[in-house]
């Protein structure tokens, strides 16, 4: 079986273009940007669907639901679901027609183990979000695997010579002992996610903390240096440039790209062709550029020469500064809890940037840092490794408390008399309790059940709610700082409503996704079906 994998922003801006049908997918990356600029030359744009970022509005949506709406570049909504699904079709297809070009018989979608990376901060929503998409794009789930990006990044370090890396000459991270601990860094487009591993034997880890991060990716200095150019501009240029001239907001935003990975031994910084800028700078403002250049606190630090901007090398270093110290403040936590660490790995398109790599040598000087040759591709190529053993990693840490909401008996000195409910018999419930299956911080294994609760029912289908807490003992469901993740619907297969049905029900949290399995008193194993809310 062919294990194949999707990261839709590897060496690629995240951007789709949809037909106005809003169904099917026109161009993807690059290609959607350069046609999408085509169709605003000729004012037709308004009528199709553009689409940017969209994969790092999974993770700041806290409330992801079924039905959740994106909005594209000019405002009009089309179900996240659809947009996501659009886009893995489309990479599907794409691929499927390669394979059968190239491959005598041809192959069918289900001779191909698909695997789709997510970044391990996402919460359990956002990762049942994505294999919902891969359904509606056609894949059978029975053949979809979801890979976390730091942890398949690992994988490959641990499976390949890196001898050649950026920073570390004489680092092989495949021959590391048991016992080695080391943190991965990925930093992508969006987000910074990071876990620390160990070394358990010759191929295999386990996490040791649970993984964390945050949105400080690369995206980050894209927003800083459009406020930099809206405060030399005296106006809101950038977006004017967007909205009225797509193809030299294009240019500019690539040109730009270009220079951020790498800008060292050089006192400045050059952008070309910003003639359209200073044109959009003097009918907002009835200045020139330049004038509002001198006029602005950057007047000895940037400067224009007909259609060149120079850039002191220490502005664009400032563009970096919040997002690297929060990576770096965030690196050091984790540093001063594991003393032992002795080396980070960094990975991932963000990665690449010489100025964060220093940053982050000069932040650790006692800490080996280690780069690998073509860090965008690490994710990428531990996926596959990962689609053909799932079994490299071995244990996780929960990043929450996880629980199902359900009525326990009702003591008056823990629980409040706003929760009590009377029911048969006159026994006293106190309801929407919070009943815990994994604490945060907890160690998880794979393949094995993470807990076994019992519960008991009169219904032929028992729908529980799952819940995840920030809190290690949370009391009920709707404490501050719980969120409903889900729900799975336990078939019971009671015919009698007034007799109480007890079945058990183990979660399994090891893997990259939770996975219920329900227990009837008859022996009988019945599967539990999670899904979003509405």
């Amino acid at each position: 079986m062919i294990a194949h994998c999707f990261r839709f922003f590897l060496n690629a801006p995240t951007c789709v273009l949809i037909h106005p049908d809003g169904k099917t997918v026109k161009a993807f990356g690059y290609e959607a940007e350069n046609q999408y600029d085509q169709l605003t030359q000729t004012g037709v744009h308004k009528a199709w669907y553009f689409f940017k970022h969209f994969k790092m509005r999974l993770y700041n949506n806290t409330d992801l639901r079924k039905h959740t709406m994106l909005n594209d570049d000019t405002g009009k909504p089309l179900p996240a679901l659809i947009v996501i699904a659009t886009v893995i079709k489309y990479l599907k297809d794409d691929l499927m027609e390669f394979l059968n070009d190239k491959v005598a018989g041809g192959i069918i979608s289900s001779d191909v183990n698909w695997v789709l990376t997510v970044p391990a901060i996402w919460n359990e929503r956002a990762k049942q979000f994505m294999r919902m998409a891969a359904r509606e794009a056609g894949i059978d789930l029975g053949h979809l695997s979801l890979a976390l990006e730091p942890e398949a990044a690992s994988i490959f370090c641990r499976h390949s010579n890196l001898r050649r890396s950026t920073i570390s000459d004489n680092v092989d991270i495949s021959t590391f002992l048991p016992g080695t601990k080391y943190i991965v860094c990925d930093a992508g487009g969006g987000t910074v996610d990071i876990t620390v591993h160990e070394v358990v034997s010759d191929k295999e880890l386990k996490e040791i903390d649970k993984a964390s991060g945050g949105a400080w990716g690369g995206t980050t200095i894209d927003a800083e240096f459009e406020k930099l150019m809206d405060t030399i501009a005296g106006c809101a240029v950038m977006k004017s440039l967007k909205e009225k001239f797509m193809e030299d907001y294009i240019e500019f935003k690539r040109s730009f790209e270009l220079k951020k990975r790498d800008f060292r031994n050089t006192p400045t910084v050059n952008l070309r062709n910003i003639s359209r800028i200073n044109d959009l700078v003097e009918e907002m403002t009835g200045r020139s550029l330049q004038d509002q250049i001198q006029r602005s606190v950057f007047k000895d630090k940037i400067s224009q020469n007909r259609d060149k901007l120079s850039i002191n090398v220490d502005v664009m270093e400032s563009l970096f500064g919040e997002t690297i110290q929060s990576i770096t403040c965030h690196l050091s936590s984790l540093l001063l809890t594991h003393s032992s660490i002795a080396y980070i790995v960094m990975v991932g398109g963000f990665s690449e940037s010489t100025l964060l790599q220093k940053r982050v040598k000069e932040a650790f000087p006692g800490i080996q840092v280690i780069i690998p040759a073509d860090a965008g591709l690490a994710v990428l190529k531990g996926a596959v490794m990962f689609g053909h053993n799932k079994r490299c990693i071995i244990s996780r840490i929960a990043r929450f408390t996880y629980g199902v909401q359900c009525q326990t008996p009702f003591d008056e000195s823990v629980h409040p008399t706003n929760s009590l409910r009377i029911g048969r018999n006159n026994r006293r419930w106190a309801v929407r309790s919070f009943s815990k299956h994994v604490e945060v911080g907890q160690e998880i294994p794979v393949n094995q059940a993470a807990s076994q609760h019992h519960y008991l029912t009169r219904s032929a289908q028992s729908t529980i709610s799952i819940f995840a807490s920030h809190d290690k003992n949370p009391l009920f469901v709707d404490d501050q700082g719980n969120f409903l993740i889900g729900e799975f619907v336990v078939d019971t297969e009671n015919e009698d409503s007034g007799v109480y049905v007890p079945y058990a029900v183990e979660m399994y949290f090891g893997g990259t996704e939770i996975q219920v399995k329900a227990l009837l008193s008859n022996g009988k194993e019945t599967e539990a079906t999670f899904n979003l809310p509405d």
